[in-house]
């Protein structure tokens, strides 16, 4: 017959129809695969459905091959556990996907050769890395590879950290930086965390997890100047924190400070725009007069949770208090809220706070598990 056509003839959009009612992926890919129009209807059928692409444990690499080939450049995010990676599927990645900006890996002993190399090879598009070893490796050189991801914005890190959590100073456009060391026989890791963040000027949000911070050796900067929010849990203060004028909420969850009456002066030398402070510190960082004057000069604070360590409570001390937060009232956005970690402290806050001239500027909470 003269001009014979056959589905690699057809328009694309026609190819959308087919590919719709197909049963499921492995039948649209092994379609795609068959010719090159056919790929492209496949592309142009998925649009952005695989703009996150997190791969399955039993689904064959050849298909994702296909789909990577088709659809990569529409894929900006990319999720994979360590008993889904596979060494042709990182580099069939790294080859058809320019505009990947993040990735959640897993790490394990068995990939991590694997990983290092697929995130230098990406080194120019990523801006978003959360790495996770699992409890058995121990990589020497994951941290390094990260530390050459100039245009890093967000990185979230958990598990065994060396030496090499201290070239992460290198990632200056760094905006979002967590460090949670997870390692056998020490409670906490001494990491330079100092200079590690010295040259991160565009720094907001930072969260570290069993970690000893210690003065720095050589000169870092003694100012954070766009920290919004600091967050420690099970860390060791050992060291002055440089300031934070922007700073808007403080967490410190479980922390040994071993700068006498520090951690209040930092609060009180950095709380003007302090929205939300959460302690469980020790030693109990707060006296009665020393709270009051945190509630005094944190004038946006409306969130406070504390264990009242080593603060007496009595009528006098709650009715400054009272009077303090109804002074401030106009710079906050909601009513005050203090949250206890101590059921009898909130018993006797509550009897007191009845007897006062505004008791509702306050509103108290109990919490049992924090």
């Amino acid at each position: 017959m003269r001009n014979q056509r056959t589905i690699t003839d057809l328009p694309l959009e026609v190819l959308d129809l087919i590919f719709k009612n197909l049963r499921n992926l492995r039948d649209k890919l092994r379609l795609a695969q068959v010719h090159e129009h056919l790929g492209k209807g496949f592309a142009y059928h998925s649009r952005n459905d695989y703009k996150r692409f997190c791969p399955k444990i039993y689904f064959p690499v050849r298909l994702y091959r296909v789909l990577l080939a088709e659809c990569g450049p529409s894929i900006v995010e990319f999720t994979c556990g360590s008993d889904t990676w596979s060494d042709l599927l990182a580099k069939s990645i790294a080859k058809h996907c320019p505009n990947l900006e993040s990735v959640n890996i897993s790490v394990s002993l068995r990939n991590s050769m694997s990983v290092q190399t697929f995130l230098l090879n990406m080194a120019n598009s990523l801006i978003s890395v959360e790495i996770k070893l699992n409890d058995n490796c121990q990589s020497p050189r994951i941290l390094n590879a990260v530390a050459e991801l100039k245009n890093l914005r967000k990185l979230l890190y958990e598990g065994y950290m060396d030496r090499g959590v201290n070239q992460l100073h290198k990632l200056v456009a760094m905006e979002e930086l967590r460090l949670d060391y997870q390692g056998r026989g020490y409670r906490c890791r001494s990491v330079n965390l100092l200079q590690i963040c010295g040259p991160m000027t565009n720094l907001r949000c930072l969260t570290v997890t069993n970690i000893c911070i210690f003065p720095a050796e050589g000169f870092h900067s003694m100012i954070w100047p766009n920290l919004k929010d600091l967050k420690m849990q099970n860390c060791e203060i050992s060291s002055v924190i440089p300031d934070c004028p922007k700073l808007k909420t403080v967490c410190l969850k479980f922390c040994k400070c071993r700068i006498r009456g520090y951690v209040c002066s930092f609060i009180l030398k950095n709380g003007k725009n302090i929205e939300e402070i959460d302690e469980s510190c020790e030693p109990a960082p707060f006296d009665g007069h020393s709270f009051l004057e945190v509630i005094r000069n944190c004038r946006k604070l409306q969130l406070f949770s504390t264990p009242m360590g080593g603060i007496k409570i009595y009528q006098a001390l709650v009715s400054s208090l009272v009077d303090i937060l109804k002074e401030n009232e106009m710079a906050r956005k909601e009513p005050f809220e203090l949250i206890l970690y101590c059921r009898d402290k909130l018993r006797w806050i509550r009897r007191f706070l009845h007897r006062t001239s505004y008791p509702q500027v306050i509103h108290t909470l109990y919490l049992y598990k924090f």
